[in-house]
C-alpha cells in the first residue's frame, strides 16, 4: 500500500504497527527536511499520526502550545498537528489552517481519527469491511490490501457520463468511499461513524461597500497567500496568464524575491491567449517564466495518467496540467496557483446568468418586459445582443428554466437523449431509474435558505471544485511529487466571501467585481480587463489526429471494457458523426476513451 503511493512521497517511507492496526506513510519533505519522520509518534508511544499536505499556522499553534508547557522534537506541522490533537481531541479541526488528509491512532482509546481539510484539497479513499477498514490517499493503494474486490459502482458510470468525474462520497468502485471534504471519520469499537465538521455558509453579512470592502479583501488575500509561502525547498507558481493566477504571482512578489519561477502551458498551433498575458504578468512581476508547449497525448500519457489519477477523470484539461507540474517538479517542489478564484469571487459565466435571470424575472413579475425589450433594441440596434454575455433569447430561456435546470444543463458532459441512447439497456435496467442529477439536487436543498446565485456557488464548491478541479490539480502534480498549494481557497478567505452578498460580486454582466477593484494596484489592466476564458485543449484536432487512431483501435476494438457499460453502436454512430465534421462530440468521445482507458488498467 505505501509503495502504491511512493509518488506523493518520494522522499521516504515509514510503517508502524501497534495491535491490530498499521499506518504507512510515504514523504514529500518541504519542512524541516532532516527531521519529518512519519508516522509520527507522541512521546508515550500511545498516539500516531500520518498526514499528507500542509497545516499553514503550525509556528502560530506551536508557539501557543509551547506557552502551555508543551515540548517539541521538530519544526514540522506534523508533531504540532499531534499535540493539539492530545490537548484537544476532536476539536483540533477547528484550529487548523491548511489543506490536509490525516489519520490519528489513538491508543488510549483504541480510535482512529480521520480528516480531511475543508475545501477537499487534498484526497482520502476509504472501505470498511468483514476483513478490517483500510484507507489511503489514492484508491490504488487500498487495492493492493488482500482481498479488496474490483467491481464497478454502475451508479458511478452513470455520474461520469454526467459529470465528466464520480463525485465523493462514490468512487468507481463497489464498497470504495472517498472521505468528502470538511468531513472527519472515526473508527472504534462503536463502529464508523462520519461527521460534517465545516460546511460553506452563505448568509449575507451587512459589511461596509466600496474602497473599504475592497481594501479588507486585499489585505485577505495578501495574508492568505503569505501563509503558503512557508517550505524549506524552492517555490514557484503556476500562471495562466488570468487575474487569479497573476494576483497569485503579484502578492507573493511583495514577499520573496525577484526571479520567482512561473510557468504555463500553451498549445502550439492556436490563438494561445493564455501564453501571451501569462509572458505579459511574469515580465511585470520579474518572474523566471517557462513556457511548456503541450503535444498531442500519446498512448503511454494517457495509461500513465489512468495509473496516477485512480478513477475515470474526463477533464482534458487534465494533460496539460499533468505535463506543467511535470516541468514545473524540475525547478521546484512546491507552486501557488489560483485554482478556486471563480467558484469565490463569482467568476463563473452561470453566475452572471443567474443574476440576469433574476432581474428578468424581477422584470416580468412587475409587468416591465416591454419595458426590457425597448432597452435592449437601445443597447443593441441589430437585435443581436445585450450588454454582454447576455444574449435575450438566451435569457429568457433560462428565466423560465430556473437555476437547478440550468446548472444541470451546463455542467453535464453529453445531454440527457444522449446519454440515454449511449447507455446500455442492461445498465439502465440495472440502474432502476437512478438520475446523477440528485448530488446537484442535495446540495440545492441545503443550500435552500440562500438566494440561487449563492446556491450555484455552493454546488459548484461541494462537486465542481472539490471532485473536478481540486482532484485534476491533486493528481497531476503529486504524480511529480510536486505540492501545489491554492491560496484563494484559504478558509478565511472563502468564508469572507460567501457572506458578502452576491450583488458584491456578480452584477450587470460583469463577474468578479469586487475582486477586480481589489486587485488596481496589484494586476497589470490589461489582465484585469481581460475576458475570461476556459482552460481548453484542442481536444478536437487531437482526435483528428493519432488520437483518433487510438480510439478506434481500443475503443472500437472487439470486446472493449466499455461495451461492458455502453451501446456500442450508438459509440460508434457518435464517432462517425464526429469523423464527418457534425455535431461537436469530442467531450463526450474523450469520456469514452478515458473510461476505456482506465479499465485496462484497474480491471
Amino acid at each position: 500500500m505505501s509503495r502504491a503511493l511512493a509518488h506523493r512521497g518520494p522522499d521516504g517511507r515509514g510503517i508502524w504497527h501497534g495491535d491490530g492496526v498499521g499506518l504507512a506513510y510515504a514523504r514529500l519533505a518541504v519542512v524541516d527536511l532532516a527531521a519529518g519522520a512519519d508516522p509520527f509518534v507522541s512521546e508515550d508511544g500511545r498516539t500516531v499520526l500520518v498526514l499528507n499536505g500542509e497545516i499553514y499556522n503550525h509556528d502560530e499553534l506551536r508557539e501557543e502550545l509551547r506557552r502551555e508547557g508543551r515540548r517539541f522534537r521538530t519544526r514540522t506541522d506534523t508533531e504540532v498537528l499531534l499535540q493539539l490533537y492530545d490537548a484537544m481531541g476532536e476539536r483540533c479541526l477547528s484550529r487548523l489552517r491548511g489543506m490536509f488528509a490525516f489519520a490519528i491512532w489513538d491508543g488510549r482509546e483504541r480510535r482512529l481519527l480521520l480528516a480531511r481539510d475543508r475545501l477537499g484539497i487534498k484526497p482520502l479513499y476509504y472501505r470498511c469491511g468483514d476483513d478490517g477498514f483500510v484507507f489511503g490517499s489514492e484508491l490504488k493503494s487500498i487495492l493492493e490490501y488482500p482481498g479488496v474486490p474490483r467491481e464497478v459502482d454502475e451508479r458511478a458510470i452513470e455520474e461520469f457520463f454526467t459529470f465528466g468525474y464520480v463525485p465523493a462520497p462514490r468512487t468507481i468502485l463497489e464498497g470504495i468511499s472517498k472521505l468528502e471534504a470538511g468531513e472527519s471519520l472515526t473508527v472504534s469499537a462503536r463502529g464508523v461513524e462520519r461527521t460534517r465538521y465545516w460546511d460553506l455558509d452563505f448568509t449575507p453579512e451587512g459589511r461596509s461597500g466600496g474602497d473599504a470592502l475592497a481594501g479588507d479583501l486585499r489585505q485577505a488575500l495578501d495574508r492568505a497567500v503569505a501563509g503558503q509561502l512557508g517550505s524549506d525547498v524552492p517555490v514557484g507558481t503556476l500562471l495562466s496568464g488570468g487575474v487569479d493566477s497573476t494576483a497569485v504571482l503579484g502578492f507573493m512578489k511583495g514577499h520573496l524575491a525577484e526571479g520567482i519561477p512561473s510557468f504555463t502551458a500553451s498549445f502550439p498551433g492556436t490563438h494561445d491567449e493564455d501564453q501571451t498575458y501569462a509572458k505579459l504578468a511574469a515580465r511585470s512581476y520579474g518572474s523566471e517564466w517557462k513556457d511548456v508547449p503541450i503535444p498531442e497525448p500519446t498512448p503511454e500519457l494517457l495509461d500513465a495518467m489512468a495509473w496516477y489519477f485512480d478513477e475515470p477523470f474526463a477533464d482534458p484539461s487534465a494533460v496539460p496540467t499533468f505535463l506543467v507540474c511535470a516541468e514545473a517538479r524540475r525547478r521546484v517542489t512546491v507552486c501557488l496557483s489560483g485554482d478556486g478564484g471563480d467558484e469565490s469571487f463569482g467568476g463563473y459565466r452561470r453566475y452572471r446568468d443567474n443574476e440576469s435571470r433574476k432581474a428578468v424575472l424581477q422584470l416580468v413579475s412587475e409587468r416591465r418586459a416591454p419595458a426590457l425589450l425597448s432597452a435592449a433594441s437601445r443597447w443593441a440596434p441589430d437585435g443581436k445582443w445585450v450588454p454582454k454575455p447576455m444574449r435575450l433569447r438566451g435569457l429568457f430561456r433560462s428565466a423560465s428554466e430556473g437555476p437547478l435546470e440550468s446548472y444541470a444543463r451546463e455542467m453535464s458532459i453529453c445531454d440527457a437523449e444522449t446519454k440515454g441512447r449511449l447507455l446500455g439497456d442492461s445498465l439502465k435496467k440495472r440502474l432502476d431509474g437512478y438520475d446523477a442529477r440528485s448530488v446537484l439536487e442535495e446540495c440545492f436543498r441545503r443550500s435552500g435558505s440562500w438566494d440561487s446565485t449563492a446556491q450555484l456557488q455552493y454546488t459548484d464548491f461541494k462537486t465542481y471544485l472539490a471532485d473536478g478541479i481540486l482532484t485534476k490539480v491533486d493528481r497531476a502534480s503529486m504524480a511529480h511529487g510536486l505540492e501545489v498549494r491554492v491560496p484563494l481557497l484559504d478558509h478565511p478567505l472563502v468564508e469572507f466571501m460567501a457572506h458578502l452578498p452576491s450583488s458584491t460580486k456578480v452584477a450587470w454582466g460583469r463577474g468578479k467585481r469586487l475582486l477586480r477593484q481589489s486587485l488596481r494596484s496589484v494586476v497589470p489592466e490589461q489582465i484585469l480587463n481581460r475576458r475570461k476564458r476556459g482552460f481548453t485543449p484542442p481536444l478536437g484536432r487531437w482526435l483528428e489526429g493519432s488520437l483518433g487512431a487510438l480510439f478506434e483501435r481500443r475503443v472500437l476494438a472487439d470486446s472493449p471494457f466499455v461495451s461492458r457499460f455502453l451501446d456500442m453502436s450508438e459509440v460508434r454512430r457518435l464517432w462517425t458523426e464526429h469523423r464527418a465534421g457534425g455535431r461537436a462530440r469530442s467531450q463526450l468521445l474523450w469520456a469514452v476513451l478515458v473510461l476505456e482507458n482506465w479499465g485496462r488498467r484497474f480491471q
